[in-house]
């Protein structure tokens, strides 16, 4: 009653027709309510909340239309407001009410489908939209609104049909152009998201066509043809494109964009008259328009017209001198044309203007393969590949480029990556087997070419390479079966018929071969070739004359090394051996290593009496190939020619040297000895003799006769290195270590450069100051870390091989320069030149730094030595070693610790942990680990880490009374007896994980530590050295961190402290962790410590932390010069 008064008084108070519009709601009476809420509305028409109020009034009601389109008005008044969403899940609530009295409402589908659109639950307004579609299959809003939802769910060809339908449902409405217009823009939407869509591209093309915009057609419609050039259905959409265009030129015939674009589709279709009929027309009304020209002239290329093809291109680059389409089309003419040095200045200009064009770097790569100018093909082909890795096509043609160029194991790279792509592609498999045949691998080459031939039988250029390999394998039978296959497919084949004969003559095959070259020659009686294999086969034969007759008409017009041989025989066999000598003379003088030819020439010497001059072919026959497997049966051969020479002259000095030799060869040492005497007592002076009578009481190790003869030796050549090296070696064996060395090192005052002699001064000194001397065992481990050094393990260099050199630092232990070395003439390599002190003589210190280099050289992740040389100024030997451009790891993580991610920080521990077990593994410790010897920047595995300063490396046994290294590196019980061990190393390695986490040494360990990683640390640092994990232990653990994934949310986690550590710049904040509150030389400057032992004796007993942690530490650190 109260709101009817105050309403008499006040008709228009809104608030006052909203309360007693509810009140009525409450009461049911809902038309009066409704009278109060239509009221309010006319007051106030943007009131949301009076219209959701009047759509529950309706709903009562049963006005359902009237309510949703109340419920839809109030959504869209505010559709910005932040409490909307609340509202629309209301809102929602009154359709579902609706729509379960009246289930087939189509306003009610459409409004809640659109109110799901808007709260993005996409799937549940598909479902409405099709709901809806069902019962109004042609209701155009609603498949507009439905491709919208697909659009959204990113289904673009079924938005697309939606889209394209709602266009055909009503082509006659008045307000269709703008529905046209709009789906235009949903075309455009779904094409910035999908580009390459051919469906939206040609459903839009339809859209222009309808709207009368035919160059925005036939620009789709072309774009839709480019995007799928290799589809089985292009063809069809072509054939629907040449319709398209058709329709336009019958309504506008002069439109040259149609005519163009149908001249193209034309030339796809390989329909040249028609193409040319277009572009001619194209041509009529514009004669200059460049791109009419260049397709015309493209026309013409495909058809191989190309004198008419160029004077296209030609005109069209008068007119555009810079297209570069144009540019390559004529490039290509020319090349057809074989015009190769006129193509590569187009496909130079070309790359002038777009140096990244693939297509034309491989066009004048090919060019330049034509002029037979491989180097320039290989730089184009290479920057091809940079640009498109795996272009199969160019890879295949670099490989061609490479086996041209001999590059054999770079051809062999292209191919197998080819292959991997490519696997079935058989121009592929028949080059790799080819560069196998180069490679001298025939089994993988036979593998590849029976691939070939299982899918293509008949390949003839197959069988022959098939044949061929065959033949190097010596399966001859295999080869002549494909040789018969291969003349059955190509009877006249010259080439293959001369295989043949060879295989016949491999296979003893005598008359058959006869046959086969007979045949060649008939056809062409010069191939010089098959002349030499049918001279071959007649001495086979033993038909002497006739094989002479072929090699003198051979050498008359062909003179080559292999004839002369082969007629040096005949002669012999005819026991003409005067002419046969010539021959042989002849060849040695081309071939002087010739070892056929000087064995018979040897045989020729005898067969002539001349013994001396046959003894020096038949020795010199032995020092040719001192390694032939066969050469046990040449020198028993050779064995017996001298006996044939000795039996006639027995006081053949000569003779008996060279016998004797041989005999030591044959390790017939007794034999060897008996020809020196008997040639002593002829020559006493003899000094060969005497040094080869020596070095065969050595082999007896009859050590003092060997002593006399090479004492004896020295006497009349004091200087020989020879001698005075078997004389050190003999006092060697005798243990007589002063009297070796002073052999040796005279050796190299004569010869500096000698590395052999260098190898053996170290196992001398190696045995000179061998410690480990208490047990049987230690001494088999003393021996074992000389043995471990090879030979050639020590590369000697020539200090003048360095260039440019630099000074770097000076540490406790010597001065470390760079240099750049220039080895073989211009490989040039920077390496570090590491000089340490007082290191003229080959001391110990200089000597088991090297050796310990050797024993680890194989690992990546330890510094490696190249070898050494001598300052020709100090006469200090110097270590020459790899180069680390980028510093020491202290320095890096001092540097970029913020950079550093905990994906890094594992991997360059695994690195260090991989080369510390490369260490442990060959029985040594490293004693001096410390994040100064981790160096950065080599160009290695894992970020390029090595470790480095292998000075204080030393086997397991080995004790000490001297403490060198870095405070806190050192284990606690370094610091009680100086008994380091593995262990130790390990420890080391904790305190190089907790500089990881932090970057530096700090009192605490950073917040973002993973706890598994902190128990992993604290192993390392247990008191106890028997309770610290082993390294592969830990390397196995930290690999399983970084790559097995095991743990991974705990590292994750890490990253994530890490980053937002970095960000808020804790890392600078925090109390003590400040790089200025250290020496900086303390961190890393190893140095003598026996002098720190005892006050730190005091700190370190029965300690689990490191050494940092405990009181006075750091104050220690500080005070002293580390």
């Amino acid at each position: 009653m109260y709101f009817n008064k105050f309403l008499e008084i006040e008709p228009d108070n809104t608030e006052a027709l909203r309360i007693r519009g509810e009140t009525y709601q409450k009461l049911e009476k809902y038309n009066e309510a409704l009278i109060d809420f239509n009221n309010l509305l006319e007051l106030e028409p943007d009131n949301t909340e009076a219209l959701r109020i009047r759509g529950e009034t309706y709903q009562k009601l049963e006005k359902y239309n009237e309510a949703l389109i109340d419920f839809n008005n109030s959504l869209k008044k505010e559709p910005n407001n932040t409490l909307n969403l609340d509202l629309q899940e209301e809102i929602i609530d009154k359709y579902n009410e609706i729509l379960e009295i009246e289930p087939n409402n189509t306003l009610a589908l459409r409004l809640r489908g659109e109110t799901y659109l808007k709260l993005e639950k996409y799937n549940e307004a598909l479902i409405d939209f099709n709901n809806l579609l069902e019962l109004e299959p042609d209701n155009t809003e609603a498949l507009r609104i439905r491709g919208e939802t697909y659009q959204k769910l990113e289904k673009y060809n079924e938005a697309l049909t939606d889209f394209n339908n709602s266009l055909k449902k009503e082509p006659n409405n008045t307000l269709h152009l703008d529905l046209q217009e709009e789906i235009i823009d949903k075309y455009n939407e779904i094409l910035e998201i999908e580009p390459n869509n051919t469906l939206a591209l040609r459903l839009r093309g339809e859209t222009y066509l309808k709207l009368e915009k035919y160059n925005e057609a036939l620009i789709d419609f072309n774009n839709s043809l480019k995007k799928e050039p290799n589809n089985t259905l292009n063809l069809d959409l072509q054939e629907e494109i040449i319709d398209k265009y058709n329709e336009i030129l019958e309504i506008e015939p002069n439109n040259t964009l149609a005519l163009r674009l149908r001249g193209e589709t034309y030339l796809k279709l390989e329909k040249y008259n028609k193409a040319f009929t277009d572009f001619n027309n194209l041509l009529g009304k514009e004669p200059n328009k460049t791109l009419a020209l260049r397709l015309r002239g493209e026309a013409y290329l495909l058809l191989k017209k190309y004198d008419f093809a160029l004077k296209d291109f030609n005109r069209s680059l008068r007119l555009e001198p810079n297209n570069t389409l144009a540019l390559r089309l004529r490039g290509e003419t020319y090349r057809k044309l074989k015009k190769y040095d006129k193509a590569l200045k187009d496909f130079n200009k070309l790359l002038e203007i777009e140096p990244n064009n693939t297509l034309a770097l491989r066009l004048r790569a090919e060019t330049y393969l034509k002029l037979k100018k491989y180097n320039e093909a290989l730089i184009d082909f290479n920057k091809s590949l940079e640009i498109q890795q795996n272009n199969t096509f160019v890879l295949r043609l670099r490989g061609e480029a490479y086996l041209l160029l001999k590059m054999y194991s770079n051809a062999l790279e292209d191919f197998n990556n080819l292959l991997k792509m490519e696997p079935n592609n058989t121009l592929a498999l028949r080059l790799r087997g080819e560069t196998y045949q180069k490679l001298e691998k025939y089994n993988e080459a036979l593998i590849d070419f029976n691939n070939l031939l299982e899918k293509e039988s008949n390949n003839t250029l197959a069988l022959r390479l098939r044949g061929e390999t065959y033949q190097k394998l010596e399966k001859y039978n295999e080869a002549l079966t494909n040789f018969n296959n291969l003349l059955e497919i190509e009877p006249n084949n010259t080439f293959v018929l001369r295989l043949r004969g060879e295989a016949y003559l491999l296979l003893k095959m005598y008359g058959n071969a006869l046959e086969d070259f007979n045949n060649l020659l008939e056809l062409n009686p010069f191939d010089f070739l098959t002349l030499e294999l049918r001279g071959e086969t007649y001495q086979k034969l033993e038909k002497y004359n006739e094989a002479l007759s072929d090699f003198n008409k051979l050498l008359e017009k062909e003179p080559n090394n292999i004839a002369l041989r082969l007629r040096g025989e005949t002669y012999q066999k005819l026991e003409k051996y005067n002419k046969a000598l010539i021959d042989f003379n002849n060849l040695l003088e081309k071939e002087p290593n010739n070892i056929l030819a000087l064995r018979l020439r040897g045989e020729t010497y005898q067969k002539l009496e001349k013994y001396n001059e046959a003894l020096i072919d038949f020795n010199n026959l032995l020092k040719k190939e001192p390694n032939n497997t066969l050469n046990l049966d040449l020198q028993e051969e050779i064995i017996d020619k001298y006996n044939e020479i000795l039996e006639i002259e027995p006081n053949n000095t000569l003779a008996l040297r060279s016998r004797g030799e041989t005999y030591q060869k044959l390790e017939k040492y007794n034999e060897a000895l008996i020809d020196f005497n008997n040639l002593l007592e002829i020559q006493p002076n003899n000094t060969l003799a005497l040094r080869l009578r020596g070095e065969t009481y050595q082999k007896l190790e009859k050590y003092n006769n060997a002593l006399i003869d090479f004492n004896k030796f020295l006497e009349i050549q004091p200087n020989n290195t020879l001698a005075l090296r078997s004389r050190g070696e003999t006092y060697r064996m005798l243990n007589k270590y002063k009297e070796s060395l002073d052999d040796f090192n005279k050796i190299l005052k004569i010869n500096s450069d000698d590395v052999s002699v260098i190898n053996l001064i170290i196992e001398i000194e190696k045995r000179k100051h061998q410690s480990m001397t208490d047990t049987i065992q230690e001494r088999q481990n003393g021996s074992r870390m000389v043995q471990s050094i090879k030979t050639e393990f020590i590369n000697w260099i020539p200090y003048s091989q360095f260039k440019d050199i630099k000074y770097i630092a000076e540490g406790g232990f010597g001065v470390v320069n760079s240099a750049i070395w220039i080895k073989d003439g211009d490989s040039k390599t920077k390496v570090a030149l590491k000089n340490l002190h007082n290191s003229e003589d080959m001391s110990a210190d200089f000597l088991k730094e090297v050796i310990s280099h050797g024993i680890t050289s194989s690992n990546d992740f330890i510094l490696q030595c190249y070898g050494i040389t001598r300052d020709p100024d100090t006469n200090n030997n110097i270590m020459v070693m790899e180069f680390a451009e980028d510093g020491n790891l202290h320095r890096n993580l001092m540097l970029n610790i913020d950079e550093i991610t905990w994906q890094k920080k594992l991997e360059r521990l695994y690195c260090i942990a991989t080369g510390i077990e490369q260490i442990h593994n060959n029985k040594l410790i490293h004693r001096d680990l410390h994040s100064g010897n981790i160096l950065m920047g080599v160009n290695g595995i894992l970020g390029s880490i090595r470790i480095a300063d292998l000075g204080l490396c030393r086997n397991i046994d080995a004790s000490t009374n001297y403490v060198y290294g870095v405070i806190p590196y050192v284990a606690p019980e370094i610091f009680k007896d100086s008994s380091y061990s593995q262990a130790s190393d390990v420890y080391s390695f904790g305190m190089l994980m907790w500089e990881f986490t932090s970057g530096g040494l700090r009192p605490e360990v950073t917040d973002d530590t993973p706890v598994l990683f902190n128990y992993l640390m604290e192993r390392c640092w247990d008191s106890d050295p028997l309770n610290r994990p082993n390294i592969k232990e830990i390397k196995e653990q930290i690999y399983k961190w970084c790559w097995g994934k095991e743990n991974e949310d705990q590292f994750i986690q890490a990253e994530n402290l890490r980053k937002t550590s970095v960000q808020l710049k804790f890392l600078e904040e925090w109390e003590g962790n400040n790089y200025s509150d250290y020496h900086s030389e303390a961190i890393y400057t190893c140095r003598p410590l026996n002098s720190m032992i005892s006050l730190f004796e005091l700190m370190l007993i029965e300690r689990k932390e490191p050494i940092s942690e405990v009181e006075g530490y750091k104050s220690i650190q500080e005070n002293l010069e580390i």
